[in-house]
């Protein structure tokens, strides 16, 4: 039976993402808003019929030329000046009104309808996840017998132009890594000490274990092995890997642990969470998101880097000095090899820039 606090099957989609696909919940979150999104414009949709139903009912002129007319001004009066605003509804409007969405009368032409309307509103990588999502709903009410034909079997994925991935030289992520923590200290004061003995750790996760936002702040204390010189992570798709941890990792994380013992007593709280914030909460990600931007700004290197940009550069470093693109995906966890190939796109370029300078007929 369907659920009656999320129509159109959500939460069952929800589950079966979850549990079936083992997606993880940062994904279950955005396809299931994609979904809410598509219905909210059928809803509108089929309001606008209604209301252009009614008027046209409520019109009395005779049936003439004039009265024509009539119905093309009712309709585009309508479909101007409608109460509801289809430009400013996202997954958070999602609630029972849609219960009268009749999922098997969606069709293709109703699907498209949504995905023109978002064409000039989003970017082509989101569009692309967009309909992912809403070819995985209908890929799961089609192998649940829910609906007996697939609306979007046919609907393809927008090309999009893969982009290389923006990362630090060896020199500038040095810079970051070795001063971050004194100048921080200068500009900011002891005062600040959780922060930055906690921001400074988060750094070194990015860029010597290559960690995901996600795994540096669901890392406990019981997955980490500093004898031994690594960490265990849970990825995407709930599959636990471990990852090796620098000298440099490891002497910041006891330097991080003796200081939450000193100060235990004054935090008042005792987390399981390594990456914690004052009240011994784990971080969100845009936290880390923040941490990252302003770490760049108090080491004066102004890039607009992100914390995927540190990932980045630890991969890309690994490549440049000789690791194997196998060993790089299993600690970037990467389920495809493909996804770790584009990093060879940049050892190529520095492959022939060191030709260019160095081989007396090179072109220059």
């Amino acid at each position: 039976m369907e659920n009656q606090h999320q129509p159109g099957y959500i939460t069952e989609f929800e589950n079966y993402l979850r549990l079936d696909k083992n997606y993880s919940i940062n994904t279950v979150m955005a396809y299931s808003s994609d979904v809410k999104e598509l219905f909210i414009y059928l809803k509108n949709q089929k309001n606008i019929s209604k209301n252009l139903n009614t008027a046209r009912k409520n019109n009395k002129s005779c049936c003439d030329d004039n009265n024509k007319n009539d119905n093309n001004k009712i309709d585009m009066f309508y479909i101007a000046h409608m109460n509801i605003n289809t430009n400013d509804d996202d997954g958070d409007n999602y609630n029972n009104d849609n219960n009268d969405i009749d999922i098997q009368e969606i069709a293709e032409i109703d699907v498209r309808g949504y995905l023109s309307k978002e064409y000039d509103k989003v970017k082509k990588v989101t569009l692309a996840r967009k309909i992912e999502s809403i070819k995985a709903y209908f890929n799961f009410l089609e192998k649940r017998h829910i609906i007996d034909k697939n609306p979007v079997f046919l609907l393809e994925l927008p090309k999009i132009e893969k982009k290389l991935p923006f990362f630090l030289s060896v020199n500038e992520a040095k810079f970051l890594l070795d001063n971050y923590k004194s100048l921080s200290f200068e500009k900011k004061g002891v005062k600040y000490e959780f922060e930055i003995l906690r921001n400074d750790l988060i750094l070194e996760f990015l860029y010597g274990s290559g960690l995901r936002v996600s795994e540096i702040i669901s890392v406990k204390y019981k997955d980490l092995e500093l004898n031994e010189g690594y960490v265990k992570v849970l990825g995407k798709g709930s599959k636990e890997r471990i990852i090796p941890l620098t000298i440099q990792t490891v002497n910041k994380i006891h330097k991080w642990k003796n200081y939450i013992g000193i100060h235990l007593t004054d935090l008042n709280f005792q987390s399981e969470f390594l990456i914690i914030n004052k009240k011994g909460n784990h971080l969100t990600r845009r936290t880390v998101h923040r941490i990252v931007h302003e770490s760049m700004l108090i080491t004066g290197q102004y890039k607009n880097i992100s914390p995927h940009s540190l990932r980045h550069s630890f991969a890309t470093h690994l490549l440049d000095n000789g690791a194997d693109l196998r060993s790089i995906q299993d600690m970037l966890g990467h389920s495809n090899l493909s996804t770790t190939e584009k990093y060879t796109h940049l050892s190529l370029k520095k492959l022939l820039d060191v030709y260019k300078q160095s081989h007396p007929h090179a072109v220059k």
